[in-house]
Formats: structure tokens, C-alpha cells, sequence
């Protein structure tokens, strides 16, 4: 079974952790459904069979290393998502700025970094979704800082859209 443990929560208020808790429930939940592991092994874009940015590594490799659980930050695998959350306070982008950065994660970093802005106002099948975006950086995977017409297709959109998705059903 998948875990997902949060290992820290600079920023969060204590009326935060309620919301925080139930997004990483979520995340944990979708982590541990056939839906999702099989979603990741036969992943299909206008790519081809594969994920953009993948390493190299087939749709069964991405699903192997997403599941192993081993950030750069954690020797060995442990199959659990040791997350270091932190809440950064921005206010929202002007309405032109058509897809804002919600959060972020730095390379090489440990923090896994989200807007307050954002974080009041996400679902929490967003929040889970995103926290599975920015920790599959954790694991290596990264996609083009700007916007391209494949980036979704890349490990961390695809993967963190597909958390959502099942998130949301749950």
C-alpha cells in the first residue's frame, strides 16, 4: 500500500491543516486505485504511448519510480510520498495572466511550495493533484518552465491531472 506522509508545514495555519489533511488523504486514496496505476501504464498522447520528459523510461518504468516512493532527498525506497510542504504567501495574478503559477518546487529542493492565493480557493481534488504534481519533481521527473504544446504530456501534468481526476470521484 501507498503512503503518503507529510513530513513538515511551514506557513499553514492551524485552521489550514483540516483542508490539508483531507488533500492528502486524497492523494493517498487516488495513489492506491487500479484506475491510476493503470491510467500511467497505458498513457497515450499525441506523442505516442509515452510521457513527455520521461526520462527515457517506458510508461511501466514512470509507474515504477512514482510508486517506489524515492525522492533525491530520501535514500532508498520506501513506497510513500515524504512531503515538506510549505505555504508562501502571493496574492492572485492580474486576470490577463491566463494560467498563474499556483506553487512551485525548486530543483533539488525539498519543499514542495504553494500561493495562498491559490490554496484557499482550490477543491481539494486540485489540491491533491497538485501536491502529486510537484512532488513527482521530487522523484526527477520535471516539464518545460514555459508553456508548450506538449508540457501536459509531460510526468508531473499528466500524473498530477490524473491524481485530480480520481481525487475528484472519490
Amino acid at each position: 500500500m501507498f503512503k503518503v506522509n507529510l513530513l513538515s508545514h511551514d506557513g499553514y495555519q492551524f485552521s489550514d491543516l483540516e483542508k490539508l489533511q483531507k488533500a492528502l488523504s486524497l492523494f493517498e486514496a487516488a495513489m492506491n486505485t487500479e484506475r491510476l496505476k493503470s491510467e500511467i501504464v497505458n498513457f497515450s498522447c499525441v506523442l505516442g504511448n509515452k510521457f513527455e520528459d520521461n526520462q527515457g523510461l517506458s510508461n511501466q518504468q514512470v509507474f515504477e519510480k512514482l510508486y517506489a516512493g524515492e525522492e533525491h532527498y530520501a535514500a532508498g525506497i520506501n513506497f510513500t510520498a515524504d512531503l515538506i510542504l510549505v505555504l508562501v504567501k502571493k496574492r492572485k495574478p492580474p486576470f490577463f495572466i491566463l494560467h498563474p503559477a499556483i506553487g512551485f518546487g525548486m530543483p533539488g529542493q525539498k519543499e514542495i511550495n504553494t500561493y495562498t492565493w491559490w490554496f484557499y480557493r482550490a477543491e481539494l481534488y486540485e489540491l491533491a493533484g497538485h501536491f502529486a504534481h510537484e512532488w513527482s519533481h521530487k522523484l526527477g521527473f520535471d516539464h518545460s518552465y514555459n508553456p508548450t504544446p506538449t508540457r501536459d504530456f509531460s510526468v508531473p501534468y499528466a500524473f498530477g491531472y490524473m491524481v485530480a481526476e480520481i481525487a475528484k470521484t472519490l
